[in-house]
C-alpha cells in the first residue's frame, strides 16, 4: 500500500467537498465492466463465509426467549469478517483509480482484524442504540429504526479509513462521521437509490446483482477517493498537491 495522503481529507474536512449523485452513478457504471465477475466472485466469498460462521455459531445463539444471545452472535461474526468487508470497500477504492483487483483481495487485510474487529464492535454498540431507545419512547419500529440506518451511512468511511489511511477505530469513526456531515444530503440520495436497484435486483431472481453488487462497491470506492483522496493517486488538482501529508497519529480527528 501506498503512504498515505491525507491532502484531499483535509480539504473535505475543512471545506467540504463536491459530490453529485448522477456522475457518482455514470462513473460507477462505467467502471464495472469488465469488474462485474471479480466483484460479484468477491462478494460470494464474504457471504459465504458469513453463512458458514452462522451455521457454526448457530448453536451459542440460544432460544428465542434470549434475543441478545442472537445479537451477540451477530457481532461475534461481523468482528470476525470485518477483514473481507474491508477488502470489499479496498476493491471499490483500487476500481476507483484504475488499478488491479482480484477476487482473493478480500483475504489481504486479515493482518488488521484488531483495529477492524474494534471499529466493527464501536459501529455495532452505536447502531444497536437506537432501537431500544425508540420502544421505550413508543416509536413505531419502522420511525426507531430510521437513525440507525442513517448512522450506518455516516459510517461508511470507516474500515477504508483504518486501511488505507491508517487510522485507529476511534479515529476513523469521528472522521466518517465529520465526512459525512458535510454531503449528508447526496449521501443519503446515493443510498436510497442504490437501495432502489437492489430492491429490482432482487425482483429479477437475483439476476440483477450481477450489476448492481459490483456498482455498489465501486460507487463506495468512488466515493471515498472524492472524499478522502487515495494514496499514490494523482489525477486531479487535489490530490496532486506536494505539500507533506500529517502521519495519521497526528491526524485531528
Amino acid at each position: 500500500m501506498n503512504t498515505p495522503d491525507f491532502t484531499r481529507l483535509q480539504q473535505s474536512l475543512e471545506r467540504g467537498f463536491a459530490l453529485d449523485p448522477k456522475a457518482v452513478l455514470q462513473e460507477s457504471w462505467q467502471r464495472i465492466y469488465g469488474a462485474k465477475l471479480t466483484m460479484v466472485l468477491a462478494a460470494i466469498g464474504v457471504a459465504g463465509c458469513w453463512l458458514v460462521l452462522n451455521q457454526l455459531l448457530l448453536p451459542l445463539s440460544g432460544s428465542d426467549e434470549e434475543p441478545w444471545s442472537g445479537s451477540l452472535v451477530g457481532l461475534i461474526i461481523s468482528m470476525v469478517v470485518a477483514p473481507m468487508s474491508g477488502g470489499l470497500d479496498m476493491m471499490g477504492i483500487h476500481r476507483s483509480v484504475d488499478r488491479a483487483i482480484r477476487p482473493s483481495q478480500i483475504f489481504d487485510y486479515f493482518r488488521y482484524i484488531l483495529p477492524l474487529a474494534v471499529a466493527s464492535l464501536l459501529m455495532g454498540f452505536m447502531t444497536s442504540l437506537f432501537l431500544p431507545l425508540g420502544a421505550s419512547l413508543g416509536l413505531p419500529a419502522a420511525v426507531a429504526m430510521l437513525p440507525t440506518l442513517v448512522l450506518s451511512m455516516a459510517l461508511m468511511f470507516v474500515f477504508p479509513l483504518i486501511l488505507e489511511k491508517g487510522m485507529s477505530p476511534v479515529q476513523a469513526i469521528l472522521v466518517s462521521l465529520r465526512l459525512f456531515a458535510r454531503q449528508w444530503l447526496n449521501l443519503i440520495v446515493i443510498h436510497l437509490l442504490l437501495v432502489v436497484l437492489f430492491m429490482a435486483a432482487i425482483l429479477s431472481f437475483g439476476i440483477g446483482l450481477i450489476w448492481v453488487a459490483p456498482l455498489y462497491m465501486t460507487v463506495k470506492g468512488i466515493i471515498y477517493r472524492e472524499a478522502c483522496g487515495v494514496g499514490g493517486h494523482h489525477k486531479d488538482e487535489h490530490s496532486a498537491s506536494r505539500s507533506p501529508s500529517p502521519s495519521a497519529n497526528h491526524f485531528e480527528a
